[in-house]
């Protein structure tokens, strides 16, 4: 039972320290909004700084950007233009069971659902599901090792998850070839995608792989790949310009961008904010300058990973930032196709692509989904003769959380 009273003096000394960081950040926002306007075409003394910037910090700690061409201005803001009369999209998203040694039976699940959107075509969307169940001494061929080994590790099985809705994706991409193109293939997640743990262990490695891959098979598929994010949190464009200012210092600290880099702040999206006031508004397109986006650039040029910021309107406060690879970036049809389609998309449900709530309905592993599943696995395992039991602490918090008693001597 938790007692409010107790948390009030730290709460209002929460919303006291928001206020104070509020005004500090606004301040720090408007200097970059101006940095923004006065470097919007210094095309030489941009890539010089970042150049002096990369040459002197600590490229594991240091994040930034750079603009992906010098086509339009960095402060240019574009409207959304009107979408092809005819398109194909694309989204996958999942959801999962993670392992749960309290219960009856050890298992994982993981499901990916995805949609496919018939934009202009008269046709109804396609939704199709693919469920994964992994256990002990199983998920592989009968009589053979599985693919991938059992874990009873949560954050494994989410790594798995997210290879499974890209690899879905691309699949499904792939298999949608021949329609109607434009063809938008949308992730509910950033495309930079990292590991946790990076690629210190084997399995943090062999997702990052089987990543990669499937960006190239979706781009071999004719498809524009995109990852829509909601509430981003890169500080990437600020960091690019907060190189301006500390390497124009005498006697400058380039230590300085490490830390701003990598600390709490004000995020790019905040910034964007004060340009892409109007529905459907996007951004420049950027690089991601990292050490992570090296990795994928140098294993294949096209799986570099861009990105802009987007005003998806209809209700929405926020900014969404929408990740694509070189190979859609550096295209400026592809970018307008992109971006038209997904602000049309944001058109029908209010600020959020029709899409991925759609290919989220799809992946979505209710309660009542997990104890049919379990009924349907005790059921099986009957007609074995075996039996399965939740341990007496689950036991415990079951009884104790359905009818929230509070049990005494």
């Amino acid at each position: 039972m938790l007692e409010f009273e107790k948390l009030a003096p730290e709460i209002e000394q929460m919303a006291q320290g928001a206020y104070q960081r509020a005004q500090q950040h606004d301040a720090l926002l408007e200097a970059a909004l101006a940095r923004l306007h006065a470097h919007a075409t210094d095309w030489g003394g941009l890539a010089q700084s970042l150049q002096m910037a990369l040459s002197q910090v600590d490229g594991k700690l240091f994040r930034s950007a750079r603009p992906v061409d010098d086509n339009e201005p960095l402060d240019v803001v574009v409207d959304a233009p009107p979408p092809p009369p005819q398109a194909t999209l694309m989204a996958s998203d999942g959801s999962q069971i993670l392992p749960d040694r309290h219960a009856a039976y050890l298992y994982s699940l993981i499901n990916i659902g995805v949609i496919t959107y018939y934009h202009g075509q008269g046709r109804s969307p396609a939704g199709l599901t693919y469920p994964t169940l992994d256990y002990p001494d199983g998920g592989g061929p009968a009589g053979e090792a599985p693919l991938e080994p059992f874990v009873d590790n949560g954050a494994i099985v989410y790594l798995r998850r997210d290879l499974a809705e890209i690899e879905t994706l691309a699949n499904t991409a792939w298999d949608n070839r021949r329609e109607t193109a434009p063809r938008l293939a949308v992730l509910d997640q950033r495309l930079l995608y990292w590991p946790t743990g990076g690629t210190s262990n084997p399995e943090g490695q062999r997702v990052l792989d089987g990543w990669q891959r499937a960006m190239v098979k979706a781009r071999d598929s004719g498809a524009l790949l995109a990852g829509y994010i909601v509430k981003p949190g890169k500080r990437s464009v600020l960091t690019m310009l907060e190189t301006l200012r500390v390497l124009a210092e005498p006697g400058y600290d380039a230590k300085k961008l490490e830390l701003f880099s990598s600390r709490p702040g004000p995020t790019d999206a905040h910034l964007f904010q004060r340009l892409l006031r109007q529905p459907g508004q996007r951004s420049k397109v950027f690089v991601d300058v990292s050490q992570q986006n090296n990795n994928f650039r140098d294993r294949d040029a096209g799986n570099e990973v861009c990105f802009f910021y987007f005003n998806p309107g209809r209700g929405s406060s926020q900014l969404a930032r929408v990740d694509i690879p070189l190979s859609v970036a550096q295209d400026p049809a592809a970018v307008a196709a992109v971006h038209a389609l997904l602000f049309d998309q944001c058109q029908i449900m209010g600020g959020y692509p029709y899409i991925l709530t759609r290919a989220d309905e799809l992946a979505v592993v209710s309660y009542q989904d997990q104890e049919g599943l379990n009924l349907m696995i005790d059921t099986a395992m009957q007609r074995y003769d075996l039996r399965g039991d939740i341990t007496a602490k689950q036991s415990g918090k079951n009884d104790a959380r359905a009818g929230q008693t509070k049990h005494g001597l």
